[in-house]
């Protein structure tokens, strides 16, 4: 009976909203938008902790052609959802029909392809166009779910350039049953109503404009008013548990872990011929972390509740490959067989929402591994061919995860990575002939994160494609890379000398007298800022990292720099920069040095004329340009 009055109300709602594409839109939410979220209404339905009915209505107006992504309507189904039903509407300018399709008309695709083997989700699709703007999407879909270990996330403004007219999120439940909720950013606390057994919260915003976008502020999911729920109890293909603790998540996460770390009797023999006779365990770690990297390759395999189960041990050493949480599984395995600790580690990999460790639900994307020594961790991306043992990358470093052990889930902090590790050494070293041809050799140092990108490109990349792109990247004039080499280590933090020779016609322009050149191609470069009058949003900085230039450039005979050295200073809680020029008139060398700094954090806008101060005079520096004059 709820089900049926909520199913009705929401009926209701939909054939109000068939005249809706047709109601002038006010000027304030059309400004600067590329879709207005005329209506979207989101109802779930819980029923127990293994069966919920979700329905959603919404209606959007696409403004213009960069709002076309959301004139194309999509959902999923797998073992655990049931679409009951889905329909949607083209509408014109005036609101007249264009086009109305049902779930059967939808194309139908796997979830297959791009690094995912296997996986029962399945993907219903279908792209609508028009030939004018605006134009509306009207669509209706119902759900029921067989398993309820995860419920959606609200977010009803999808996007910054997006606006709202009218969004609402209505959950009912049984009055006893254990819903926990949190809303992030929402202007307003929910209604609650009880009506015999059943208790309805809603929540709903009205009239959200385009929000302007400012440099460096945090991203957008730091911004939008959203809603996470998660059931307390609930049940999943015949599991059992409960999210009151990250604890409780643990010993879920952890119970469809158990028996799945055996190895066969081949595997165990090899970790024992590979670390036998190794004294040092962190030796043993590194040495069983390679041979996984050697042996095993990432895929996707997510099948049922696979999305959260591993394969186990044996499949792996079997097959030669895994997803994540299979090959993290696997490394905790074969250091298990060598006596060492370890364990799988959940984590929200790459650029996402962190996890809120102050609200229980299941807030991961990837899983990695971590070995213990003595009172040390030691990080291992499993799924990465290149990576060091020890090290991670941006993707996962620096974040809260979710350790699982024997006693349940504990929350762990993955390591940071600031200016000491991450670092990017430049030294440039040439001679400029008075014809103005410059002859050089570049040794550029990254370190840590500083490297990331780098390792990977030249893993994949031949070398006469290196030196073509390389040489782009430089962009100085006339440049010609003569040779490039690298040589990479593979340290607790990573680095990589990049050696180049380059050679550069006309480097220094000649104007009557003097030769004009442009050292910044060797410094660090930064775009400037502009001051504003207010700024809305604090200030984002995504990395710590330092820069240290130098460049000792031989200048001809009869020559001098024209003016006296420069030098200049400043610093300010987001980073700082040094620059100073000296020239040494016996060995008729030029000299300029600079650091460069920069802090990760979140810095109040009141800090933005700091910020501006900072980068402008990075940005002065970078295009400074220098005369030598003849004497």
């Amino acid at each position: 009976m709820r089900t049926a009055r909520l199913i009705c109300l929401a009926l209701l709602l939909s054939l109000h909203a068939v005249s809706q594409p047709a109601v002038p839109i006010p000027d304030s939410l059309k400004r600067d938008a590329v879709m207005v979220v005329r209506q979207d209404q989101e109802q779930i339905e819980i029923v127990s902790p293994r069966k919920a009915r979700l329905y959603r209505h919404y209606v959007y107006t696409i403004l213009n052609s960069r709002g076309d992504i959301y004139g194309s309507v999509h959902t999923f189904y797998d073992k655990f959802h049931d679409l009951v039903s889905a329909t949607a509407t083209l509408y014109d300018a005036d609101g007249r029909v264009l086009r109305k399709i049902k779930k059967g008309d939808m194309q139908d695709w796997n979830a297959e392809g791009a690094g995912i083997l296997m996986s029962d989700t399945r993907i219903k699709y279908y792209p609508f166009s028009c030939r004018s703007y605006p134009y509306s999407i009207e669509y209706e879909e119902v759900v029921e779910t067989n398993g309820l270990f995860m419920l959606p996330e609200w977010q009803p403004q999808p996007a910054r350039n997006v606006s709202v007219e009218s969004a609402s999120l209505t959950v009912g439940a049984p009055v006893n049953y254990p819903l926990r909720y949190k809303a992030y950013r929402c202007p307003d606390k929910p209604d609650i109503s009880e009506e015999k057994s059943t208790r309805t919260i809603y929540w709903s915003i009205r009239g959200r404009c385009v929000l302007p976008e400012e440099l460096y502020e945090p991203a957008w999911f730091d911004q939008a008013a959203r809603i996470r729920l998660t059931p307390a109890d609930f049940e999943l293909e015949g599991y059992k548990g409960h999210l009151n603790s990250w604890e409780d998540l643990g010993k879920f996460a952890g119970s469809l872990y158990v028996g799945r770390d055996r190895l066969p009797d081949e595997a165990r023999k090899q970790v024992h011929q590979l670390v036998d006779g190794l004294g040092d365990e962190r030796r043993k770690i590194a040495v069983l972390y390679r041979w996984l990297q050697q042996n095993t390759h990432y895929v996707g395999v997510e099948l049922g509740i696979g999305g959260w189960q591993p394969f186990d041990a044996s499949y792996v050493y079997t097959k030669r490959y895994g997803d994540c949480k299979a090959l993290a599984n696997y490394m905790v395995a074969l250091l298990k067989e060598a006596g060492i600790r370890g364990a799988t580690v959940l984590i929200r990999a790459g650029v996402a929402p962190p996890m809120d460790t102050s609200f229980v639900c299941p807030q991961f994307n990837h899983a990695i591994a971590v070995a213990f020594t003595g009172q040390d961790s030691i990080w291992l991306e499993c799924t990465s061919p290149i990576l060091p043992a020890g090290y991670l990358s941006s993707a996962t470093s620096d974040k809260d995860a979710l350790l699982l052990s024997p006693s349940g889930g504990q929350v762990v902090h993955t390591p940071v990575y600031g200016v000491h590790e991450n670092r990017f050494l430049r030294h440039v070293k040439g001679t400029l002939s008075a014809d103005g041809n410059l002859e050089a050799q570049l040794i550029y140092d990254y370190s840590g994160l500083e490297q990331d990108a780098l390792r990977s490109y030249i893993g994949q990349t031949a070398k006469r494609e290196q030196m073509s792109l390389r040489q782009q990247s430089l962009g100085i004039p006339n440049g010609l890379i003569k040779d490039l080499s690298y040589i990479a280590d593979s340290a607790a933090i990573p680095s990589i000398r990049e050696t180049i020779s380059l050679s550069a016609e006309h480097f220094a322009v000649t104007a009557g007298s003097r030769l004009l050149i442009s050292p910044g191609y060797f410094f660090k470069r930064i775009n400037g800022l502009t001051e504003m009058p207010s700024r809305a949003h604090d200030i984002q900085l995504s990395a710590s990292y330092e820069e240290f230039d130098s460049l000792e450039l031989t200048i001809p005979e009869g020559y001098t720099p024209e003016g006296n050295a420069f030098t200049a200073t400043y610093s300010c809680p987001c980073g700082s920069y040094r620059i100073r020029s000296t020239f040494d008139e016996k060995d008729r060398t030029f000299r300029i040095v600079c650091w460069f700094t920069e802090h990760k954090g979140l810095y109040p806008a009141a800090d933005w004329p700091r910020l501006v101060r900072f980068f402008n005079l990075v940005h002065r520096e970078g295009i400074r340009q220098l005369a030598l004059v003849k004497q």
